[in-house]
């Protein structure tokens, strides 16, 4: 069984879901797409003849009808699942979809996405620019308490169910301390925990927890984030919580029998990243090159504020490469996949390099 491991070579946003998209497009046989690491807060688009769709809980595979694969290494978070879910099914995406997932998945709950939000709020500007979905908090949460599995908790009566979330909200007002007014009146809903069981159940429904992987043909396994983002302390403490490396993937890919691996190294010709942190080479947009559009999903908003770039250092790149390369004793073929070439043409930079390269634009996936 053939593997594809999507890995972003940068900060983010480099175009992982446009890649992930196109090979399931033109896969040969049956897809599975696995999401690998991390946990909703990653955003990967694809422009289809459909329009934008933007998958977080999701693989951009599943626009061409991929399974999906939660892993034990993703995190749910069912409030997004259900969201996301409702909005493919209007788009008549999910029904030819089937769902998966590993029963040790670790689980969000709205007061970890709340009490992101509130800890960045209290940081005023020295805020890590969050995307605010609970990631971190949900991880730092299984290090510090007692927690139980998912379909665990789905078991549980109605009075019990909201009883392990009381306990779960009060974790976080000792940790975070006085909720301020602007969060108030949500963090005391009586009716968020009852619409949060309700996703809960939902989640549980539309996903199995058996995984025949005869059923496949190849395995798309879909990073979030990127290695400069890797969980090495070398970024802002606390934001990326997760290996971003192909570790996790080729574990994966052992326990599932794929015999034919292909890491994919995922990278536009410049840089991007979200939030604070240090950004190489940093550049406006439109310094950076004529080509260089205004990105069609990655835009202000009130965590991240604005979308950063920069240029890119094909040394420097060609190291990151080289590194993350030289930990990987499975034996595999290395791709380097280059988006947004239509906005700045530095293929035979990249091709000096690499002896396997492959571009894309930034418009319709071919």
């Amino acid at each position: 069984m053939k593997a594809r491991v999507i890995i972003g070579a940068n900060y983010g946003d480099e175009g992982k879901g446009t890649v992930a998209a196109t090979y399931t497009k033109h896969a040969t046989g049956r897809v599975l797409n696995v999401l690998t690491n991390g946990g909703a807060q990653r955003a990967h688009s694809i422009l289809t003849a459909d329009g934008n769709f933007t998958f977080q809980h999701f693989g951009a595979g599943t626009y061409y009808g991929a399974a999906n694969y939660f892993s034990p290494f993703f995190i749910l978070n069912p409030m997004q699942f259900v969201a996301e879910y409702n909005e493919l099914a209007e788009r008549n995406v999910m029904d030819r979809v089937r769902l998966f997932r590993d029963t040790n998945c670790r689980w969000t709950t709205p007061y970890d996405m709340l009490a992101n939000q509130i800890i960045e709020y209290k940081r005023k500007a020295d805020k890590h620019g969050s995307c605010g979905m609970g990631v971190w908090e949900t991880v730092l949460r299984y290090q510090s308490t007692v927690t139980i599995g998912f379909d665990a908790f789905c078991r549980l009566d109605d009075a019990a169910k909201k009883n392990y979330l009381k306990g779960v909200r009060t974790y976080f007002e000792k940790r975070i301390g006085e909720i301020p007014p602007a969060f108030f009146d949500l963090w005391n809903n009586k009716n968020l925990t009852d619409r949060y069981i309700a996703d809960c159940i939902f989640l549980q429904q539309k996903t199995s927890t058996v995984l025949d992987t005869t059923q496949f043909d190849e395995v798309i396994f879909e990073n979030g984030q990127g290695l400069l983002l890797n969980d090495t302390g070398l970024d802002i403490a606390g934001t990326t919580p997760s290996k971003t490396t192909a570790e996790y993937a080729l574990r994966l890919a052992t326990d599932l029998g794929c015999d034919d691996i292909c890491i994919h190294y995922v990278t536009r010709p410049y840089l991007t990243r979200h939030g604070k942190g240090y950004l190489t080479g940093e550049q406006k947009r439109i310094l950076l090159s004529d080509g260089v559009k205004e990105d069609r999903t990655n835009t202000y908003n009130i965590f991240q504020d604005d979308f950063r770039f920069g240029e890119l250092d094909l040394d420097a790149f060609v190291k990151r490469i080289q590194e993350a390369e030289a930990d990987i004793a499975m034996p595999h073929t290395l791709n380097i996949d280059v988006t947004h070439c239509d906005e700045m043409d530095r293929v035979a930079d990249f091709k000096r390099h690499f002896a396997n390269v492959t571009t894309y634009d930034s418009a319709l996936i071919i």
